[in-house]
């Protein structure tokens, strides 16, 4: 944001400060200044009208020019491509200083002596480059020093994203009669409004898109805008163009309220409907460049076809020309993201998206609107239609915020007078009541940044001076550091995977919005619309970059949080995901690729090194498992209700994607919050005093009953200690539609050794309670 102090002075007294001082206060007080510029004051400067142009005796790319200036005629030499008889000009008469500290001569070129030099807008340091000369609108009483406020300083100033405020000369301004305790000049929003009243509608598809749409017709005479408004221009880094449109950028540098004219007899419709765009709709821009939307862009409508990028950039169908005389003004509020989205679709940001981007008061609108038909009445001879069309379905109210006083030194560290902090309030335009131990301050539209008492301790902690307040160590005891219980065991969790030979990886928490429960408000990418349900998909995509690098096998684990959403309540959640891909990289095991058993033996090791007992595989219908690779983890016991704590099996093609050289995925993911609550303490187990007794058991079993619930009806009979899979089979001797399962039972009795009769009856026990499974003893 560049800043004028010559500009600045018309709306506050400014300090009587050096610049180096000033520089400092603004700094301090939260208006980073990056950089000074000094233009140096003009000598020798007057307005010349050119009164003929000829090309020069000696050389094709002069002309010879004479210019008519204070009553005398001037010869100049000049090679501007833009000399044209009849032009008003700035002329440097020999002897003349211009801003940079150059001075002016007479000189002669190719045998023709110019009598000083017509100068362009780089001449007078006004802009980097110019393409020609400075062709002013017309003549203008006055030193065209002062007309062009030279000298004058120029800042730089770095404007935080969440001050929209301070997007506008106005705005530092009130900024600078806060700080120095001086007056703000109020503006002058009067306007001449004829009888007519003015015949438009405004619609809004979405509020949402567009609080607030202000609409008013002015007709408008040949003035020209003064000679200090176009310099002014300059300073801040905008070229005059038109002065309808020159008005409307002033204003906008001013206030901070971007606007846009239309030319009315463009809009026949006399209708203006703000909607989003449509697939497959395009339009040309003021730029001349075609433009292919998307519905992230919203569009302002002459109820069909698009005429404006809304708070981006007019269209060239409307665009007001040399022969307008009837103007749509348009003065309205967009919402920051949806203008963000646009303006990132389209790859075009502008001063106007710039400002809407921060999100500006829906009240500015109504301002900018009064100010630019002032300067419309007051320099192009405008009349305004009577009345404006205003759609503003929702108006906004002034927030209201409690500030403590006590709070106010404990926050600062220091101790400010009541009357002081309430003074530095209002200064700001805040309005503080006093209600004893605290103020009930209301907080003016402008300051859309303001929603929180530390904000106001904030604010009264920038005007009272952070120089003011003094350094003083905090005293802080000393503390023990440490990791709470659930830190903890994330950290064991790592641990424990690494032990059993995983890599970690870590995945970014960022997805697309389809695999997010949570969205953004405001995503910064495509691509990273949501916070993550799952570590699946980041999974999936380091195994896939493994194996696009050439590796031919990989055992990948992740801890991290996942973010969902649980009746209306968004809940944060940690959990553990491994992912198994291709071979195993396991000595003496060959070329063996992972299965689902090293998976499952993954998941044992895991639960087994967490004590956590308790868990049992189960059906499960989630989409992006196999469906006959699949399972369900489930805690709790027999007796006791289970809970789904997770999920592990075979990835489908479509889940897993693309991934060059390996014939399956297979992963598990488990929350970690449960697990945490249902893990045992260590405990000391003795030494076996008695002898066991082995069995190795053959059962057939149907195909469709889960080994966990045979393993289970086994593991029911109190003598049994482990019980031990170590043969699946299915072929010839096994009937169709069922398997062979041999386990090796351990039986074991605490306190004297087993019999044979014992051990015999505990197995026709466990054959019994798994015969209602249509399980059997395989003979």
């Amino acid at each position: 944001m560049r800043v004028s102090l010559r500009w600045l002075a018309e709306y506050v007294d400014l300090p009587d400060l050096g610049t180096e001082e000033l520089v400092e206060r603004l700094t301090l007080a939260g208006l980073e200044v990056e950089e000074v510029h000094e233009f140096g004051p003009v000598e020798g400067v007057v307005l010349g009208r050119i009164a003929s142009v000829a090309p020069h005796p000696n050389a094709d790319r002069l002309k010879v020019c004479e210019v008519e200036a204070r009553g005398k005629a001037y010869t100049l030499v000049s090679g501007a491509p833009n000399l044209v008889e009849g032009t008003w000009v700035p002329l440097a008469l020999p002897g003349a200083r211009l801003p940079s500290g150059a001075e002016v001569g007479a000189v002669k070129l190719r045998g023709v002596e110019s009598q000083g030099m017509i100068l362009s807008a780089q001449d007078l340091s006004l802009e980097e480059k110019s393409a020609g000369i400075w062709a002013l609108p017309g003549p203008e009483d006055g030193d065209p020093g002062e007309l062009l406020e030279f000298p004058d300083t120029v800042l730089s100033l770095k404007i935080t994203s969440n001050r929209p405020d301070l997007l506008g000369i106005y705005g530092i301004a009130r900024e600078i009669a806060a700080l120095f305790r001086t007056e703000l000049r109020e503006l002058d929003l009067s306007f001449p409004e004829g009888e007519e009243a003015i015949e438009f509608r405004v619609t809004l598809e979405d509020p949402a898109d567009c609080p607030r749409y202000i609409a008013r017709a002015i007709s408008v005479g040949k003035g020209r805008i003064p000679l200090r408004f176009a310099a002014r221009l300059y300073k801040a880094g905008m070229r005059p163009l038109h002065p309808i449109v020159d008005v409307t950028n002033y204003v906008m540098l001013e206030l901070g309220q971007p606007l846009h004219a239309f030319d009315l007899g463009r809009i026949p419709s006399r209708w203006i409907h703000v909607r989003r765009a449509r697939p497959g709709e395009r339009m040309r821009t003021l730029d001349g460049v075609e433009r292919a939307l998307s519905p992230e862009v919203l569009l302002i409508t002459d109820g069909e076809r698009p005429i404006a990028l809304a708070g981006i950039m007019g269209g060239e169908e409307t665009e007001v020309t040399a022969g307008t005389r009837e103007v749509l003004l348009e003065a309205a509020n967009f919402s920051p993201a949806r203008i963000r989205r646009g303006s990132r679709a389209l790859g075009l940001r502008t001063e106007a998206s710039l400002r809407f981007e921060r999100n500006l008061s829906p009240e500015l609108a109504e301002l900018g609107s009064r100010r630019t038909c002032h300067f419309y009445g007051a320099y192009l001879g405008g009349t305004v239609a009577r009345g404006a069309i205003d759609a503003y379905p929702e108006p906004r109210k002034r927030r209201v915020i409690a500030l403590r006083k006590g709070r106010v030194a404990e926050i600062l560290g220091v101790e400010i007078a009541e009357g002081e902090m309430r003074g530095i309030l209002e200064r700001l335009g805040i309005e503080a009541r006093d209600e004893g131990e605290s103020f009930v301050a209301t907080v003016p539209h402008h300051r859309t940044d303001l929603g929180r008492e530390v904000d106001l301790i904030e604010e009264i902690a920038r005007i009272y001076g952070y120089e003011r307040i003094p350094a003083v160590p905090p005293v802080v005891p000393l503390r023990r550091g440490g990791k709470d219980a659930r830190e903890a065991f994330v950290d064991e969790v790592r641990r424990i995977c690494a032990a059993l030979g995983l890599f970690e990886a870590l995945t970014p928490g960022l997805v697309p919005a389809a695999a997010a429960e949570v969205p953004l408000r405001n995503p910064m990418a495509t691509g990273q619309e949501g916070l993550r349900a799952s570590l699946r998909q980041g999974l999936v995509e380091v195994v896939r970059e493994n194996f696009a690098a050439g590796a031919d096998g990989v055992a990948l684990f992740e801890v991290g949080r996942v973010f969902l959403r649980r009746e209306g309540t968004i809940v944060e959640e940690d959990r553990l995901g491994v992912a198994l891909a291709g071979r195993t990289r396991i000595p003496l095991m060959g070329k063996e690729l992972y299965s689902p058993s090293h998976l499952k033996g993954v998941l044992d090791a895991v639960l087994a090194a967490l004590r956590v007992t308790d868990v049992r595989l189960g059906e499960v219908d989630v989409p992006w498992l196999h469906p006959y690779r699949r399972a369900g983890v489930y805690l709790g016991t027999r007796d006791a209700p289970r809970r789904l704590v997770g999920w592990l099996g075979e990835l489908t093609p479509e889940a897993a994607g693309d991934i060059p050289g390996t014939p399956r995925v297979l992963m598990f993911e488990l929350s970690l919050a449960p697990l945490r609550a249902a893990r045992g303490e260590p405990r000391f187990k003795p030494l076996p005093r008695y002898p066991a007794s082995k069995r190795d058991l053959s059962l057939l079993a149907p195909e469709g009953i889960p080994e966990a619930s045979i393993r289970e009806g086994i593991l029911a009979e109190e003598l049994v200690e482990s019980a031990f899979l170590y043969d699946l089979y299915r072929g010839e001797g096994v009937p169709e539609g069922h398997r062979s399962l041999t386990y090796e039972i351990v039986f074991r009795h605490p306190n004297r050794t087993l019999s044979s009769e014992e051990v015999e009856s505990a197995v026709e026990r466990i054959l019994a309670r798994l015969a209602p499974l249509g399980v059997q003893l395989r003979t």
